[in-house]
């Protein structure tokens, strides 16, 4: 059964002159934008730090993806996860990673990857990580990627929240997920 948005994406004859700005100025329409942008100051705060962690990340982009396509997971949010199956392929993160990073307890990944999902698997759920990941996390990434690590998986767990309390509909051609 396909639930229907809450506040569903706004078309474009019903924008402000401020949401039609915004929208224009972004590469696509995605439901998420053409749905947050009905709070277009917010929009603008929350698009400036999502922003800085998908396009201008002090982390490998790989590392990432892993981390955002499993706290997609986590959440069970299928908005989060089809886009970033895309943006994770095309980052480099290899095919049975993304299949591995959809399961509850995942195999055949390396043992950084391994890290990663306990990583975004502790902050997704108890928001806290436990000192043994802390540990390994401190022997491959420097301060300010640790910081990054904990503020990624962060957003995308409030993102989670909010597209799926708000019921953002997938764009046309796009499948969820059989959680």
């Amino acid at each position: 059964m396909t639930e229907h948005p809450r506040l569903a994406p706004l078309a474009p004859a019903e924008r402000t002159d401020e949401q039609r700005a915004i929208i224009d100025s972004l590469d696509n329409e995605l439901n998420i934008f053409t749905t947050f942008v009905r709070n277009p100051a917010l929009f603008n705060a929350y698009a400036t730090f999502a922003g800085r962690l998908l396009y201008r990340s002090g982390l490998p982009p790989t590392v990432r993806e892993i981390l955002i396509l499993r706290t997609a997971y986590r959440c069970r949010s299928a908005y989060e996860w089809v886009h970033h199956v895309e943006i994770g392929g095309q980052a480099g993160v290899p095919a049975n990673v993304i299949a591995a990073l959809r399961t509850e307890r995942p195999t055949g990944i390396d043992a950084d990857t391994a890290l990663l999902v306990a990583a975004a698997d502790q902050l997704a759920t108890s928001h806290d990580l436990a000192d043994e990941t802390w540990a390994g996390l401190r022997g491959i990434f420097d301060e300010q990627q640790l910081i990054e690590i904990c503020m990624l998986v962060g957003n995308y767990v409030m993102t989670a929240g909010v597209l799926k309390s708000l019921r953002v509909p997938l764009e046309d051609g796009y499948t969820a997920p059989d959680w």
